[in-house]
């Protein structure tokens, strides 16, 4: 199914599949001669799209007339072509001109096919058309490529030059990183920019070589090299102040600083620690667009259900019924929203390479918080809006059991997982991906579970249920004393800050009261991404030093 940016093309494309067969020739020139009109940087109204495309303009103007914007209209108009062709059945005898296929222009221009795929976002429209074997195959017609050729002159030169890096020039370039690297610590989004301005490579070629030598962990290792020191003592200490809640003219004060140096601190504190976890996301090429932000975030989101119509199962419990107060996502809203939480990621990790730690400013720090609350707002969107799914793959798998909440806890995570790694521009519908993640790991997980819980005991509940119960009805004394001592050796081996955080997130004070990271961040002054952080570092180190089954205990 067809794709488009723009509701009002979408529809106009549907209704042009209605009109008359006959008119499809007219139409797709209607196409080309408005994708030979279009300016970068511009919108233009819906109206006008209207006219050139079907030739009919509507009486009187209409202020209320939608604007796209270029890069939108552009990369519409060019699905539109080949949607409305599609439907036509068109031969390639009746097409009007002389044409070529990708492979064919691909060898004209000295590029590759992939190129032209790439160009067709950029205004090289295609028509759809059926060859004499019965295949329905994308054809450019001689006048599209004659246009796309002169007004994108230097796209197209700069594709025929391009050649595929030989070994030696990768090794050339991974040298002259480590010479950069070597006089100046710098991220490697700087050090891109250096030596793709050297070797006259694209930057994206020369980020996409480092990174991948460093996967290798062939020598020499560049990470090494640009990777920031740590905090010094002193500095360590005015963050845990901080942390602890301390306002910083008190910090400052306290450390004969003055309150900006003390923010500088801070800054650099938190750049060091976002370095730690880089962000991931799934690419698009148009989140490089000059005005991606205008396509992406500033239009209206897509309008869907307001209100659950489901109803949840009669047997369901009273807590999991709220789900279905949820309303569902449409297909365009979840293309939508996806498209949203993927670019504000990309915009977050291009933020992050630009910073310096040595010279980020209050400001930088803030803008990129600002960018990581929206991805956890997006985020949090598409999980509510998926968690039913969850639940109901987790019944069909084994009803209302004993554990079917340790399961749809299983599930969860594997929603959130799914999440992280789908790609909304393969069309699939995220549910059709999430059902699959969810039920993969369910075939893996509940099997194991039931083959272990017959056949081994290999945790301490497993021997404490074997153990004949006491008067008081519970597990004798001196087991419960043991596992309590190796958590707190455990618990030991953390800092005092995160031996209160793992304690109060899991409730491990002997109340049972657990804390949600926003709680734990107003308590410590910092937010609630931090907590998190730290969280995960504790644990990690509670990994290396405690058994499996007690790091089990620990997360349930």
């Amino acid at each position: 199914m067809a794709r488009y940016f723009n509701s009002d093309i979408s529809d106009l494309a549907h209704q042009l599949t209605i009109l008359p067969r006959r008119l499809r020739l007219s139409q797709l020139e209607g196409i080309e001669r408005l994708l030979g009109l279009i300016e970068q940087g511009r919108a233009y109204p819906y109206d006008l799209v209207c006219y050139h495309v079907t030739g009919y303009r509507k009486r009187g103007t209409s202020s209320a007339s939608s604007s796209i914007p270029s890069e939108a209209l552009i990369a519409d108009l060019v699905t539109m072509a080949e949607a409305i062709s599609r439907k036509a059945n068109l031969s390639v005898k009746e097409l009007p001109q002389p044409y070529k296929t990708h492979e064919e222009l691909a060898e004209q221009l000295d590029v590759s096919t992939k190129t032209i795929r790439r160009w067709r976002s950029r205004g090289l429209m295609g028509v759809r058309a059926v060859f004499e074997d019965g295949v329905n195959r994308v054809v450019f017609l001689r006048d599209t490529v004659t246009r796309f050729v002169e007004r994108e002159a230097d796209l197209v030169a700069n594709g025929a030059s391009f050649t595929h890096l030989t070994e030696s020039e990768r090794n050339d370039i991974v040298t002259r990183a480590y010479a950069v690297l070597s006089e100046r610590p710098m991220k490697i989004h700087r050090v891109a920019r250096i030596v793709a301005a050297e070797s006259g490579r694209a930057i994206e070629t020369i980020r996409y070589t480092l990174r991948r030598h460093e996967a290798s962990g062939a020598e020499p290792r560049l990470f090494a090299l640009y990777g920031r020191a740590a905090l010094s003592e002193e500095e360590q200490r005015i963050l845990s102040c901080r942390e602890a809640g301390e306002p910083i003219d008190s910090i400052a004060r306290a450390f004969a600083r003055t309150p900006e140096e003390v923010d500088r601190v801070l800054c650099r504190a938190q750049v060091l620690d976002w370095a730690e976890a880089p962000i991931k996301y799934m690419p698009n090429e148009l989140f490089d667009a000059p005005d991606a932000d205008a396509l992406i975030l500033a239009v209206d989101e897509p309008c869907g259900n307001k209100e659950s119509t489901t109803k949840p199962p009669a047997d369901l419990p009273g807590y999991l019924r709220a789900l279905y107060a949820i309303p569902l996502l449409t297909s365009e809203q979840e293309r939508d929203l996806f498209r949203r939480y993927n670019y504000v990621k990309h915009k977050t990790a291009m933020a992050l390479d630009e910073l310096d730690p040595d010279t980020a400013s209050r400001a930088q720090i803030d803008a990129v918080q600002g960018l990581m609350e929206r991805i956890d707002a997006y985020r949090r969107r598409i999980i509510q809006a998926n968690l039913r799914l969850v639940v109901s793959i987790a019944k069909r798998h084994i009803g209302w059991s004993g554990n079917f909440f340790d399961i749809v806890s299983d599930g969860n995570i594997s929603l959130m997982r799914a999440v992280e790694n789908f790609d909304y521009a393969r069309g699939t519908k995220f549910s059709t991906y999430g059902s699959w993640a969810i039920m993969k790991n369910f075939a893996r997980s509940i099997p194991e579970e039931h083959y272990h819980c017959k056949r081994y005991v290999t945790g301490q509940n497993e021997v404490l249920s074997d153990v004949p119960d006491t008067a008081s009805g519970g597990v004798p004394a001196s087991d419960k004393k043991r596992v309590r001592e190796i958590i707190a050796e455990g618990m030991s081996e953390l800092s005092e800050r995160e031996r209160e955080i793992v304690t109060d997130r899991f409730g491990l004070s002997g109340s049972g009261n657990t804390m949600t990271l926003e709680q734990l961040g107003q308590r410590f002054g910092v937010t609630r991404e931090r907590i998190r952080q730290i969280e995960r570092r504790a644990l990690k180190q509670l990994g290396e030093f405690l058994s499996p089954s007690l790091i089990d205990a620990l997360a349930v």
